[in-house]
């Protein structure tokens, strides 16, 4: 009885963590090693002559 509690345990554990990626991966790709919109933004940046988009932390 009580392996299968560890088991389902267990399982429901992984569930929730995969979940919990998922949604970081969406929401907040770079902190989960993704490369988003920000990042692929800062790389064009560096190219030769062009010009870097306006990002809302300039103002500071």
């Amino acid at each position: 009885m009580s392996t299968g509690i560890f088991i389902m345990g267990s399982i429901a554990i992984v569930v929730i963590s995969v979940l919990a990626y998922a949604v970081l991966a969406v929401f907040f790709p770079e902190w989960v090693g993704i490369t988003g919109k920000v990042a692929l933004d800062a790389e064009q940046s560096h190219n030769e002559g062009a010009k870097a988009k306006v990002h809302p932390m300039d103002k500071f």
